[in-house]
């Protein structure tokens, strides 16, 4: 049951809603030197094959890992959550994309990054990787790993090797150019069934990788709803509107009930997997709701579910959402790996980057049949200083001289010295 409930969380849940890792590399270490290099070059260069996953001792999805997981997927949801707003998520993806881009984080970077999943790195690792291999065939996840293809950019074998060993990451070379983005988005409409088919829509100057989880969900209902148990209904959404659906009705043996709020577990074939509603009761706001759930008091419900019998209705419905998940993994305490100037990521390479953009996109159809879903998150770095190099640097930070001059007269239009800076 404890199995069913992470998977339940992390693939059902988290949709509806919204080994040990290599040690850090030391400047000194003549292991900075082992890198992968390709030549310069536009077109997207696939180096999978280049990185041989080392065995990875298969270990059990253990409690003290479930109960982080659960708790980084409510404080995830709660602070992505927008009032009124549908808000879909696949915490999964989420902790399975950030996870890889922390196999090359140290200093303070990594311990926020570890504090916010309640997990060191290497035991996320280990947890992801049971989950993995344990999945049923309703959840496929992929990973890949991009990287621009400039000579002055060099990425540690170890950080491709972790995150080849414990993800079965795919690791690709391009130009970060217009190809490189369609790349990118062909690999995601692959790997989430064509249900989303477009994850980015540019690559900046400075973008640096582009990190990928992508997943899918396929699951039938244990009982499937009969045409006779759908029947047109009413919805009021969060502003009052009254919504004409059609809701699907039957009698379900597994209740919930918290003191806020009431729901149900409806099982998919197999018993596997399991699908869980909870409607807030009337007098609480769904923001009140959502702050007082914990990963703990989640799992204690869905565990605790009283077995009786429950007239139930659910709207079919099919929703796809985008969302960026900066603000909410930095209200969560990951702050410095979006700061030019904090973000340390030196076990990825000599070079400095930090996190540009943290993107995730979900699809979730519920109809009488079952529940189709995907999800994709999409890490991006950008380069944390220039790539290119100087003769010479000039930085105005202190009092300074300044002309303006007409070329074609070589009249002085403007002269002064700049002693103090003013709005």
């Amino acid at each position: 049951m404890k199995r069913i409930i992470v998977f339940l969380l992390l693939a059902a849940l988290g949709l509806q809603l919204c080994g040990c890792s290599q040690p850090q590399v030391s400047p000194e270490s003549p292991e900075t030197e082992r890198v992968l290099k390709t030549a310069d070059g536009a077109k997207t260069v696939n180096l999978t094959a280049s990185v041989t996953a080392a065995p990875v001792a298969a270990g059990a999805v253990n409690d003290t890992a479930s109960q982080a997981a659960a708790d980084f997927a409510v404080r995830l949801l709660q602070n992505a959550y927008l009032g009124g707003e549908n808000c879909i998520l696949s915490p999964y993806s989420v902790l399975t994309a950030m996870a890889m881009v922390a196999n090359g984080a140290g200093g303070e970077t990594l311990s926020q990054l570890e504090a916010a999943f309640g997990l060191s790195v290497g035991e996320l690792n280990a947890f992801l990787y049971a989950c993995e291999e344990n999945a049923g065939d309703e959840l496929v996840s992929a990973n890949s790993i991009w990287m621009r293809d400039v000579e002055q950019f060099a990425v540690r074998e170890e950080f491709l090797q972790t995150n080849t060993d414990y993800f079965g990451a795919e690791i690709y070379k391009a130009a970060f150019d217009t190809q490189t983005v369609a790349d990118i988005n062909d690999w995601v409409s692959d790997h989430t069934a064509g249900r989303i088919k477009q994850i980015l829509e540019r690559l900046d100057g400075d973008s640096s990788m582009v990190l990928l989880n992508a997943l899918t969900f396929d699951a039938k209902w244990a009982v499937p709803y009969k045409t006779t148990n759908v029947h047109e209904g009413t919805f009021t959404a969060a502003d009052g509107t009254e919504q004409t659906v059609e809701m699907m009705h039957r009698t379900e043996q597994f209740y919930l009930e918290d003191g806020l709020a009431t729901g149900f577990v409806k099982d998919y074939a197999g018993g596997r997997y399991c699908y869980a509603a909870l409607l807030p009761n009337e007098s609480v706001p769904m923001e009140e709701y959502l702050a007082s759930l914990t990963g703990e008091s989640l799992l204690r419900i869905i565990k605790n579910a009283e077995e009786c019998r429950i007239s139930t209705a659910m709207p079919k419905h099919k929703l796809e959402t985008s969302v960026e998940l900066n603000q909410a993994l930095a209200a969560m305490g990951i702050t410095d790996a979006f700061s030019r100037a904090k973000a340390d990521f030196s076990r990825i390479s000599d070079t400095p980057q930090y996190i540009d953009e943290v993107l995730h996109k979900t699809y979730m159809k519920v109809d009488e049949d079952g529940t189709e879903a995907a999800a994709v998150t999409a890490v991006t770095t950008r380069f944390g200083a220039p790539m290119q190099s100087y003769d010479h640097t000039v930085i105005l930070d202190r009092p300074y001289v300044m002309v303006i001059v007409d070329r074609d007269t070589e009249a002085v239009i403007f002269l002064g010295v700049v002693n103090s800076i003013t709005e």
